[in-house]
């Protein structure tokens, strides 16, 4: 038995397999960010970690209108991001994501940032930030150092939330 309020239950649709279902929490991890970014039709988003939840995400941004571009360390993660129909680009040591990001927005840079991955490095938010379009928007829904640079917030007057 699970005894949770009503509020946090869901009946599954008979049309649902539960192999369906269980997608569901996962999807709403990723589904949560992406409110709290406030996409809207056109806009560039990044999506910093392309296992699950990011893949998952990136396919919400996706049928919400956004372009989307996806980064992650693993060249297979990068691969299943393309078969879905966004660009991504693996992270390396010889791979410019700023530059990347410039050059796929035309150097408007990027609307938003979901950061779906999981790491102690600061490496996320400092690319988020530097990605970032003038009054972008940064959503961490992953798990990274928070050593946030200040002054290139600031400079850019990002908004910065955690969900």
């Amino acid at each position: 038995y699970v005894c949770v309020p009503k509020n946090l239950v869901a009946k599954v649709p008979n049309n649902v397999t539960d192999e369906e279902a269980a997608f569901t929490v996962i999807a709403s991890i990723g589904l949560n960010g992406i409110r709290l970014a406030k996409p809207t039709y056109g806009e560039t988003f990044l999506v910093s970690g392309l296992g699950l939840i990011g893949l998952i995400t990136s396919q919400l941004l996706m049928s919400n209108g956004c372009k989307v571009l996806g980064v992650d360390p693993d060249q297979s993660r990068c691969d299943i991001a393309q078969s879905l129909g966004m660009l991504s680009l693996r992270l390396s040591d010889s791979n410019d994501v700023v530059e990347w990001c410039r050059k796929q927005t035309k150097n408007n840079g990027i609307d938003g940032v979901l950061i779906t991955a999981s790491t102690k490095s600061n490496s996320p938010i400092d690319t988020a930030a530097k990605v970032c379009r003038k009054r972008g928007r940064i959503d961490m829904n992953g798990v990274t150092g928070l050593n946030l640079s200040r002054d290139l917030i600031y400079e850019k007057e990002l908004t910065f939330q955690v969900s």
